[in-house]
């Protein structure tokens, strides 16, 4: 199955050296703003939240939890997936391999759009989705992610916690996680990308915490995948100089994988088609401190009708196909909220 453009708007003229100064000047304002930023980088938004005649998705970020404004229905949104043929999937894993063996990567994360069928809308999934991050955007997506980029703290600190590494969230599935040695390379190539991009801004970089477990709900079951914490403090004034900093950061290394201009030349042979803001990164910026997530656990429309959820998974030259389809396969879920709560 190719793959499609996950929501990219056309009517977007912005450049992402023009959008880095508007987030720049917003910084330097202490205004606070919401944005968007595509994997390909070529439809960057934002928007004030001060600004009545722009409205900016619905977003339900940590310390700044969005409400309903009329009572929640009860109805439990579900989906029911049309899994990638296993030769598709084959055929882009093979793409990868052979960069591995080139030498073009030392990781490379490949994903593909699955096709599903929904009985609710995007706006039911925003509601009753459980996560620590969840975005939508009318007209375009609706994600509910578990990943934070970067977050920035008043005073400076700035800090990445990648995830890699997935299983079901069972006493064997942890073991086989923790020691497996394909998983263990694949996050300590990631640690090493993220440390290498932040010292790129910041001073005193170091990791902090190595590979914890982070549960992550399902509408099915728990999933488990392994994160880690690497910061460092930015300059004084950081505020006036948001844009371009994280701009200095993309693409996410999570999900694009080392060395990246590479990596990035390889998913694109391998996909077959543009990301869009699947694996994009979104953030707050409340006039003093950044929180922002990377864009997966994604839903989108597709423009043949229908919808897709984007997922995947890191590829490595230990990486076997069918334990990265099955993968690929296991994220493909709605993780709903223990309780439905009814909220005006």
């Amino acid at each position: 199955m190719k793959n499609v453009s996950a929501a990219v708007p056309t009517e977007s003229n912005v450049t992402m050296t023009q959008w880095a100064e508007r987030l720049n000047a917003l910084g330097g304002q202490r205004q606070a703003c919401f944005f968007l930023v595509d994997f390909e980088q070529i439809a960057p938004q934002v928007w004030p939240l001060d600004d009545t005649a722009a409205i900016p998705p619905r977003f339900s970020f940590p310390g700044r939890p969005d409400v309903p404004s009329t009572t929640l229905s009860s109805k439990v949104p579900r989906l029911t997936a049309t899994h990638v043929p296993a030769a598709d999937f084959r055929r882009a894993f093979a793409v990868v391999q052979a960069g591995l063996r080139r030498g073009d990567s030392f990781l490379t994360n490949l994903t593909f759009p699955t096709p599903v069928q929904l009985n609710g809308n995007y706006e039911e999934i925003y509601w009753k989705s459980e996560a620590k991050y969840r975005i939508w955007w009318p007209g375009h997506f609706v994600c509910f992610s578990p990943e934070t980029f970067v977050t920035v703290s008043e005073a400076g600190y700035i800090e990445s916690r990648p995830m890699k590494g997935t299983a079901p969230d069972t006493a064997k599935g942890r073991r086989e996680l923790l020691g497996s040695a394909k998983e263990i390379a694949e996050h300590a190539t990631i640690v090493d990308l993220i440390r290498n991009d932040l010292s790129q801004v910041a001073k005193g970089v170091r990791v902090t915490d190595y590979r914890y477990f982070h549960k992550i709900a399902t509408s099915r079951r728990g999933l488990v995948q392994t994160s880690s914490n690497i910061g460092g403090q930015l300059p004084p004034g950081w505020q006036a100089n948001l844009g371009t900093l994280l701009a200095r950061l993309l693409p996410a290394g999570s999900v694009s994988g080392a060395p990246k201009p590479a990596t990035v030349d390889l998913i694109r042979r391998a996909e077959n088609g543009p990301r869009g803001y699947y694996c994009g990164i979104g953030g707050y910026f409340d006039g003093h401190q950044l929180d922002t997530c990377v864009l997966i656990r994604f839903i989108t429309e597709h423009p043949g009708g229908g919808h897709v959820f984007h997922s995947g998974g890191g590829i490595t030259a230990s990486s076997q196909w069918e334990d990265e389809y099955a993968e690929l396969q296991r994220k493909i879920r709605i993780p709903l909220a223990l309780k439905t709560k009814s909220l005006h």
